[in-house]
């Protein structure tokens, strides 16, 4: 007897159920994922929008101290007598100190007869520079090797 007669012929199982049931469970899945991030709110756990409105906050607050710092008048030091006035009257006051003290001078005399670039030692005179040598200039001169003479069969090879 022969097994193979005997035995019931296998069924053909469609796989179009499986891939129903898997698309199935992966929308599944996928909506409920869209559900928990919708139903959270994002602002309460997001680090980085805590940090960059503190930033925000901090800015400000010195943005508005150095606006009062330097519009308003107010003492510096009050115990030298030091005062704080706003930065453009200050600037005011110094263009016109500036134009009461006349044309700019040197703060050195300056003497002509030193040529340009060159360095000026501590007690005023000029040093002398060194003169770079040209680009173009020859590669120096390396002696030569002395030449040895290769061995002939007349000659015996040193050692």
């Amino acid at each position: 007897m022969n097994p193979a007669l005997h035995s019931p012929a296998p069924r053909e199982k469609s796989i179009w159920p499986m891939f129903a049931g898997a698309f199935v469970l992966f929308a599944l899945f996928a909506l409920g994922v869209a559900w928990m991030l919708r139903s959270g709110d994002k602002a309460s756990y997001d680090e980085e929008a805590i940090r960059a409105k503190e930033r925000y906050d901090i800015l400000a607050k010195i943005e508005e101290e150095n606006k009062a710092l330097t519009t308003g008048y107010g003492w510096a030091d009050q115990a030298k007598g030091t005062v704080r006035i706003p930065l453009d009257r200050a600037m005011e006051l110094t263009v016109a100190n500036l134009a009461a003290q006349g044309e700019p001078r040197p703060a050195n005399p300056i003497d002509l007869t030193i040529p340009l670039g060159s360095a000026v030692k501590p007690g005023g005179l000029a040093a002398a520079q060194p003169t770079p040598p040209p680009f173009n200039a020859p590669a120096p001169a390396v002696p030569a090797a002395p030449a040895i003479e290769a061995p002939t069969p007349e000659t015996p090879a040193v050692p």
